[in-house]
């Protein structure tokens, strides 16, 4: 049976059996209409040229410089670089699986801004077979 994932109801057992039992998930209608509600807001605010934090603005030290039109997709491009780097051992499986169900979790609440897309690609790839590595 599919977790249902709507930002206020995922326990430690839930988020057990999603990370080491590979228990599929969904995001419950509600959590799609909040990403999409808050995606909206996020584009109308850019469109009406409005400065928001790390989405127009750098981040950080840089958080008072403001970016123009030509910059913003690199500088969210590089933001995801910046955030990939990592050293050592991959991490074990249910560790990632833990992780990204977390995420989706977040992203449910409808606060983050993001695209549906990618909360919705995260779910996928949680209710894919797992292939060991």
């Amino acid at each position: 049976m599919s977790i249902k994932i709507d930002g206020n109801n995922l326990t430690i057992e839930k988020l057990n059996k999603i990370a080491r039992n590979q228990e599929p998930i969904h995001l419950s209608k509600d959590a799609v209409s909040r990403i999409l509600d808050c995606r909206k807001m996020v584009e109308e605010k850019i469109e009406r040229k409005e400065i928001v934090y790390g989405i127009n603005t750098g981040i950080g030290e840089f958080s008072e410089t403001v970016l123009d039109d030509s910059q913003l997709e690199e500088f969210q491009k590089f933001l995801i670089y910046n955030h990939s780097a990592g050293i050592g051992d991959p991490a074990p499986i249910e560790y990632v699986r833990g992780a990204m169900a977390s995420r989706v979790n977040v992203h449910a609440n409808g606060n983050s801004g993001c695209r549906l897309a990618i909360t919705e690609t995260l779910v996928e790839m949680l209710n894919k077979d797992v292939i060991p590595y």
